[in-house]
């Protein structure tokens, strides 16, 4: 029903620890780890378009019968989108989560919760491409720890 995309190591454990819990709710879905994004973009010339990766694996990775897409990346999300705009399947179907700017914390942990990249943001944005309920993945002190009424830490870190 969804497909996750992890672009980095860090992003990589947190899109895992997200499969996890859609694995416990029985929410079929597939995890890709990306290396090398710019394999999926629209070429720009006939180098690029040598580079791409077959359709093939394109295909297998990213069937359209499966338009609800999560990538979560390092990077500034609406920048990846835009390169693997190949791979998008519209606003309401396709979300990007990736590093905006926040700051405040110096463990990697607390860093990618700021950013809205923990686990518990992609199951948010999965809840949001699949239109079902968050609380169908999250419990209670999990949602009041990402709306900000509760301490992270022991919950979600």
């Amino acid at each position: 029903r969804v497909v996750l995309t992890a672009i980095g190591a860090y992003q990589l454990e947190e899109v895992l620890r997200a499969s996890a819990r859609l694995a416990e709710t029985d929410v079929p879905h597939s995890v890709v780890c990306m290396l090398e994004p710019g394999r999926f973009r629209s070429p720009r010339n006939e180098g690029e378009r040598l580079h791409l990766a077959p359709a093939e694996v394109r295909d297998d990775l990213y069937p359209d019968s499966v338009s609800p897409r999560v990538f979560v990346s390092h990077t500034r999300p609406e920048t990846l989108l835009g390169a693997l705009q190949p791979l998008h399947t519209g606003h309401q179907s396709t979300g990007g989560l990736g590093f905006i700017g926040n700051g405040g914390t110096l463990t990697v942990p607390g860093l990618l919760f700021v950013n809205r990249c923990s686990w518990a943001h992609v199951l948010l944005e999965v809840a949001r491409v699949l239109g079902m309920a968050q609380e169908e993945f999250l419990s209670q002190p999990e949602l009041e720890a990402l709306s900000g009424k509760a301490s992270p830490e022991g919950v979600i870190l």
